[in-house]
């Protein structure tokens, strides 16, 4: 028996740059536990319910201003529509998973659970039995020491779980390398060192060219490892600074001519509209001068390009 009867008509996908409050509205509304991930013409990962209360709520993160991409599992387990129920036992088995999305041509297009087995009767307890004994086993792995009733209360080095530590830590790495390999792809700048210093030249500048608040929006949507060095420059709006100030900064710090620093300048700008949501860029961008708005065109000329 293939996936097939799992195809949904109707699938509810985000992108990575959309909200972890956007998917959990989507959740609600839809009465479902997971969201799937899309990205350009791929899968590139699922968030669920478990994620949201692990990453964000555990992890004290602002729900408006996490991305997807920052607490989405990527190594996401999916099957052809083409595969058969018993592909997708092994595989929740094999992932100690209980959900596995189904793509056709790389694109998306249903989702089986391990209820929705049980529920239509093609697997049988034993079957299931053993997916969630693969779920607990991983489970046990990552178990720290400490409480584990909810009034007892847990060792204080150790009460946050480590699994979930060592994922943020994970995912914030990514975010951080996608976001660097993006300038690199756009402004042409091979080595890494120098795309790091370029990219926290111009968001330094921009930062402080915006009033404080505007700029803290844009800093919590942007990779987590950035957030330090960006922190002392909240102190604007400046507004001496301009586009020739920041091509003349980018030019000086990199040794490189004024019409190069202006293309590094523009790559930049596009590589983090791309990273962030289309509403925060709209947000930032009101908040330039006139002469300074053109470093991030507006969203629907975005798109088209």
């Amino acid at each position: 028996m293939s996936l097939e009867k799992y195809r949904r008509s109707r699938m509810i996908v985000l992108s990575p740059r959309s909200t972890a409050y956007e998917a959990v509205r989507a959740m609600v509304d839809n009465h479902v536990g997971a969201i799937l991930v899309h990205d350009t013409q791929q899968l590139a990962g699922i968030v669920t319910d478990r994620d949201i209360a692990i990453e964000v709520v555990a992890g004290e993160l602002d729900a408006r201003s996490t991305p997807l991409h920052d607490i989405m599992s990527d190594d996401v387990a999916a099957l052809e529509v083409s595969a058969s129920v018993e592909d997708a036992v092994r595989t929740m088995r094999e992932r100690a998973c209980r959900r596995v999305p189904i793509i056709e041509n790389g694109r998306p297009v249903g989702l089986v659970t391990l209820d929705d087995l049980l529920a239509d009767g093609v697997i049988d307890a034993q079957a299931a039995g053993a997916v969630v004994r693969a779920q607990l086993e991983v489970a046990a792995r990552f178990k720290p020491e400490g409480a584990t009733h909810p009034g007892e209360p847990a060792r204080p080095e150790i009460s946050r779980p480590v699994r979930s530590i060592t994922r943020r830590k994970a995912r914030a790495d990514n975010a951080y390398g996608r976001l660097l390999r993006a300038v690199e792809r756009h402004s042409g700048l091979q080595q890494r060192d120098r795309a790091e210093l370029a990219l926290q030249i111009v968001l330094g500048h921009l930062c402080r060219r915006v009033t404080p608040q505007e700029a803290r929006h844009l800093i919590a949507q942007l990779p987590s490892r950035l957030h330090p060095s960006l922190d002392p420059f909240l102190d604007g709006p400046d507004k001496r600074i301009t586009t020739d100030t920041i091509e003349e900064a980018v030019a000086r710090e990199l040794q490189m001519d004024r019409e190069a620093a202006s293309f590094v300048l523009q790559s930049i700008c596009e590589a983090v509209a791309d990273s962030v949501s289309a509403g925060e860029i709209e947000g930032f961008r009101g908040q330039l001068p006139l002469e300074m708005k053109d470093l991030f065109p507006p969203t629907p000329l975005r798109r088209a390009g």
